[in-house]
């Protein structure tokens, strides 16, 4: 276990991520991270992770240059053009909709035999729940409950009435 570790300077930051152009940034183009979709709406602001945020940034920097760019000329025979976007370029884009908002703390490494003692922990738990009388058993979570009670018990019943009045019939 070595805690004093640290894989990247930027791992625990949080970013602010927003969209200020006017179209929405959707999967299709380009928001995505480690193949998850995200959708994040013309003109709005979410937090992101450091690494998350900055590779949502830099795609929508792409969509912006590509969305920009001037359509192909058909009558020229063996097109060659400029680049849409050079590194400086599309890293200045990128910031604009980036903010750094905070650096969370390092969470504590954990060994493996901690792991274990807090598994243990909850076993024990589970089992001394288990172990543990019910005092009162008319008390139900939800109405499929009460409803899987009254059918047990062969009580005749409305299934479209409320919880409370159908628990009114146990009694």
């Amino acid at each position: 276990m070595n805690n004093n570790k640290e894989v990247n300077k930027n791992d625990y930051k949080v970013v602010e991520f927003f969209n200020s152009t006017d179209f929405d940034f959707t999967p299709d183009l380009g928001a995505m991270y480690d193949s998850r979709p995200f959708l994040v709406k013309s003109g709005e602001k979410k937090q992101y992770p450091y690494h998350v945020g900055h590779l949502l940034a830099r795609n929508l920097a792409k969509a912006v240059l590509i969305k920009g760019a001037r359509p192909h000329d058909p009558n020229v025979a063996n097109p060659t053009g400029a680049p849409l976007w050079g590194e400086e370029g599309l890293e200045q884009l990128k910031n604009s909709f980036l903010t750094e908002l905070y650096t969370e703390e390092k969470p504590v490494a954990e060994s493996e035999t901690d792991k274990l003692m807090a598994r243990i922990a909850a076993l024990e738990k589970l089992a001394t729940d288990k172990a543990t009388p019910v005092t009162d058993p008319l008390t139900f979570q939800d109405k499929a409950e009460v409803i899987a009670e009254l059918e047990k018990r062969g009580i005749a019943h409305d299934k479209r009435q409320s919880k409370s009045v159908l628990e009114a019939l146990l009694a």
